[in-house]
């Protein structure tokens, strides 16, 4: 059993992506990572049948099945949206489009319509179906409703929903959240967080100012993981007093 991530069967990456967590985390399902480098932090969950485009998650996340971290765009100025002109590899494989001259959209001093990773903060919560376009901030604690989609920064413990998602309301009192931010309880490990009131956030955030100033913090640390190898399957052996058959 991997001691880093579970559910690393599940994992698909395209070309040169890569992903790195930080232990332990779960991959619930398929997770497609492309479009580069792709960070998990500690005790996250993520969906099955997500897909990550550039990304920098903190700890404690929840991501829905479906859900589409960094959707990249297309070139809405180009003289069309299709990836042809820049992506020899999609239609290079056909006699038509095999000897277009293509563009890199980084080159050359050009803004790029691919836009920067999403960072999304820690006890993050991303509902199923959502999609984060790329260059997003998410704040700690916020919420984004399934289906949502998101082509803005959302502020800390902010709830948003809809299309293009709007602001809901906050999760929490605009005093809780500052005094959640200051504290950063993300920091420690659950062993470390054992005995709090979880289920009482007033009685919480009093028994975490106790405790934080005497608490080390986990430090940060990523390891990059692949899909684990296909071991080899072992031959079928005939019952005792009987032939094979093959």
């Amino acid at each position: 059993m991997n001691s880093v991530a579970r559910g690393l069967g599940g994992l698909r990456t395209v070309g040169p992506s890569q992903l790195f967590v930080e232990a332990p985390v779960q991959l619930l399902g398929t997770f497609l990572v492309r479009g580069g480098e792709t960070k998990i932090g500690a005790y996250c969950d993520i969906g099955d049948n997500c897909e990550s485009q550039g990304l920098t998650m903190g700890r404690y996340c929840e991501v829905g099945p479906g859900a589409v971290l960094g959707g990249t765009g297309h070139p809405l100025t180009w003289l069309s949206v299709s990836p042809f002109q820049y992506k020899a590899a999609s239609f290079g494989w056909h006699e038509s489009a095999n000897q277009v001259e293509t563009i890199d959209p980084e080159a050359g001093g050009r803004d790029s319509f691919r836009g920067d990773p999403v960072l999304i903060g820690n006890d993050v919560w991303v509902g199923a179906g959502a999609v984060i376009l790329r260059g997003v901030t998410i704040g700690d604690g916020a919420v984004i409703a399934a289906n949502a989609v998101v082509t803005r920064d959302v502020e800390p413990y902010e709830i948003v929903g809809g299309v293009p998602a709007k602001t809901i309301k906050l999760r929490v009192t605009p005093e809780q959240r500052e005094q959640l931010v200051e504290l950063a309880w993300w920091r420690f490990t659950p062993n470390q967080l054992s005995g709090i009131s979880f289920d009482d956030l007033p009685t919480a955030i009093a028994q975490l100012r106790e405790r934080v100033p005497d608490l080390v913090p986990r430090g940060i640390a990523y390891e990059q993981v692949t899909k684990p190898k296909a071991q080899p399957k072992s031959p079928v052996s005939a019952p005792k007093g009987r032939k094979r058959l093959w």
